[in-house]
């Protein structure tokens, strides 16, 4: 509370008027009884109590409204409560994540939060100043504008395929305010469905932080299912011309068979459809439970750039019920085996009628060397696959073979005796391997330059059996601990053989695919050649410079040169978003420590919380009425008390007889006796 006027608080002295006033009412001169009055005294007994206290109530009413004029004329005003709030920068965080995009009851969270935003706007003065931050687009520029031109940036906001990052955000927001302020009030409106996602730890706030107004649904998230993992071919290019295997990852809740239903029982064993659509035609559906990768099946394709999605059956949250895919699908490599080894020869024939890998003599993408012959002469385009010496004595030019390939392992004199592969092997399809044994072994060595390469299977000691690294012409290599061989090991007699032969020309030779998912925002390099980008929604960009800056929007992204796809891209949400759990009020206040939160989940509450430096409210119009009042009632006990006084100076109607006459006439005698006496 405040005053408009405190100097008028002066006018307060004047109560000591009716304070004089009352005490010299009370002065009274001499007073000389005589005997004929002796009768008015219990009359007099009798009103005395009741005339005082009507003598104090005048005065105190009297008092209280010299008072009260005083107290309306210094114009006094609370700070909350009024209309109109000073003059503030205000930095709306809106919270377009792709979580917002959940439908809860019959609307998206994203409109409610962008329905309080716009009540706030209407409150705005002309003197205020606004700037939007949209939390999941972090490159977006923050502009500023009044409250006209940013209500309409608010209403123009969609959910984007990306996390929010609701600390970041609030850092950003306050360091804009401490810039551009320019004197005003300073807070940040904050609208959030509260996605713990969302939520990361900051520094702690100082002293100068701006209040933090939060509006948030404040009810628990929906049930939610997503698609959040797809994996063309274990990760690898697939080959034209054979089947490919796609793993679909499949999170979230199921309430009795369906999401959202949370008044039924949670259903273990409940499954849910999973499509795969390839160019537009549905190529194959399985079922799997949330929590679980489904496996499914695509027919051969031609070789060439591949874009597809899996779908499931929609619920609260769209977004994520759809995944985006791209892979490069690649014609069968080239393989050449300089040497003799029968068992693969034989392994690469069945390989070879498979359409798994095709046979060459020259330029070929991965050539097979037992004891490491013509490995120099291999470029960086071949991925060579070494093979131990068949003899001891051909040991020491092995090393020298692998020396001068710029390969930095060398082979150790062999070890007699049974070794046993290890039980857990990186690769699934080849776990069985513990089954297998190895009859004779030439130790891997590592040398100087080895610390990037990967140990592809490892014996039951740790020992390397297969590693694979990069030869100092950029070129892959494939070492061997053991020749493929009946005196060697059990592998070439058994089922293994073909897997195990198929890795080495495949996922362990191939240079990995080019990557081809990505992420909101990303900057992509841009291939040779390439004409136009064309969007998922069809539009088309021109190509300028040598990278491209992906949008928001989910879907294919593909490079074309003229009406051929060079390279394309699918975009997807982080499959974090697909977590729709949500912060309760005190472990979000903990993610903010030192920051001044103001939260709440009411339309009303919002509006009374935002614009924190109100103006306030006069109070001189109910002080006024208050005034009316008092003078109304002093008036009224006044009016009483003067009614009081004439009817006892004046005569009933009957005469008085004998005594009680006498004391009439007494009394009304009195008065003029004792005036005269006084004088």
């Amino acid at each position: 509370m405040g005053l408009l006027n405190p100097l008028l608080l002066l006018l307060a002295g004047a109560v000591a008027v009716p304070l004089l006033l009352h005490l010299l009412q009370r002065h009274q001169g001499p007073r000389v009884v005589f005997p004929a009055l002796r009768y008015l005294r219990r009359a007099e007994k009798e009103s005395a109590r009741r005339i005082r206290l009507r003598q104090i109530l005048l005065m105190l009413l009297r008092v209280a409204a010299v008072l009260l004029i005083a107290f309306a004329a210094a114009r006094p005003f609370i700070g909350f409560g009024g209309a109109g709030h000073s003059p503030t920068a205000v930095v709306i965080v809106l919270d377009n994540s792709m979580s917002t995009a959940a439908v809860e009851g019959e609307q998206r969270v994203l409109d409610v939060l962008t329905a309080r935003a716009l009540e706030a706007l209407d409150e705005a003065g002309p003197d205020d100043r606004f700037w939007l931050l949209r939390a999941a687009d972090p490159g977006e520029p923050a502009l500023l504008g009044d409250a006209a031109e940013t209500a309409l940036r608010v209403r123009e906001t969609e959910p984007a395929a990306a996390a929010a990052d609701i600390g970041a955000a609030l850092a950003r927001a306050a360091a804009i305010l401490a810039a551009g302020a320019e004197g005003r009030a300073t807070e940040i409106h904050l609208l959030t469905d509260m996605q713990a996602a969302g939520w990361n730890a900051v520094a702690a706030a100082d002293s100068s932080a701006p209040p933090v107004v939060v509006w948030h649904p404040g009810t628990d998230a929906p049930a939610n299912l997503a698609v959040t993992q797809v994996e063309v071919g274990g990760g690898m290019a697939p080959i034209a011309g054979q089947r490919m295997t796609i793993a679909v990852a499949v999170s979230g809740d199921v309430d009795g068979g369906r999401a959202g239903d949370t008044d039924a029982d949670p259903d273990p064993d409940a499954q849910i459809a999973v499509r795969l659509v390839v160019d537009g035609r549905l190529m194959a559906a399985g079922r799997a439970r949330p929590g679980t990768v489904a496996l499914l099946t695509l027919p051969a394709r031609p070789a060439g750039v591949m874009t597809g999605t899996v779908e499931i059956d929609a619920d609260a949250l769209h977004a994520d019920d759809r995944r985006f895919f791209v892979a490069h699908v690649q014609p069968p490599p080239t393989v050449a085996l300089s040497g003799a080894a029968p068992f693969v020869n034989d392994a690469l024939d069945v390989l070879a009628e498979a359409g798994r890998v095709r046979r060459a003599a020259a330029g070929v993408d991965i050539a097979i060397l037992p004891g490491a012959q013509g490995a120099s002469a291999y470029g960086p385009q071949t991925a060579i696959v070494i093979l131990p010496p068949a003899t001891p004595t051909e040991l020491a030019a092995v090393n020298r073979r692998l020396a001068d390939a710029g390969i930095p392992w060398r082979y150790d004199a062999p070890v007699a005796g049974e070794a046993r592969f290890a039980d857990e092997q990186p690769d699934p399809l080849l776990r069985r391997l513990a089954d297998a044994r190895v009859r004779e072994l030439y130790p891997l060595e590592r040398m100087t330059g080895a610390a990037g390469d990967t140990a592809l299977v490892r014996l039951a000691d740790g020992s390397p059996w297969a590693v694979r690294g990069t030869r100092t012409n950029g070129g892959t290599f494939v070492l061997l601990a053991s020749t493929l061989s009946a005196e060697a090991t059990s592998l070439p007699t058994s089922a293994l053989m073909l897997p195990l032969l198929d890795r080495m020309t495949g996922t362990w030779s191939l240079p990995l695919p080019p990557r081809t998912d990505a992420d909101p925002g990303r900057e992509i390099a841009i291939a040779a050649g390439t004409t136009a980008i064309e969007r998922p929604d069809g539009t088309l960009d021109d190509v300028t410079g040598t990278a491209y800056r992906l949008g928001s929007q989910p879907g294919i992204y593909r490079l074309l040169r003229d009406d051929s796809t060079v390279a394309a891209f699918a975009l997807n949400p982080p499959a974090a978003e697909s977590d729709l759990d949500r912060l309760d009020e005190r472990d979000a206040t903990a993610y903010l420590p030192g920051w001044m939160l103001h939260m709440t989940t009411s339309d009303g509450a919002w509006r009374r919380a935002v614009y924190r430096e109100r103006l306030g409210r006069e109070l001189w119009r109910p002080l006024l009425l208050a005034l009316l009042l008092v003078l109304v009632a002093e008036t009224l006990i006044a009016a009483s008390g003067q009614r009081r006084r004439t009817r006892s100076a004046s005569l009933p109607d009957s005469s008085p007889r004998g005594d009680e006459a006498e004391e009439v006439r007494a009394h009304r005698a009195e008065p003029r006796i004792a005036e005269a006496d006084t004088r």
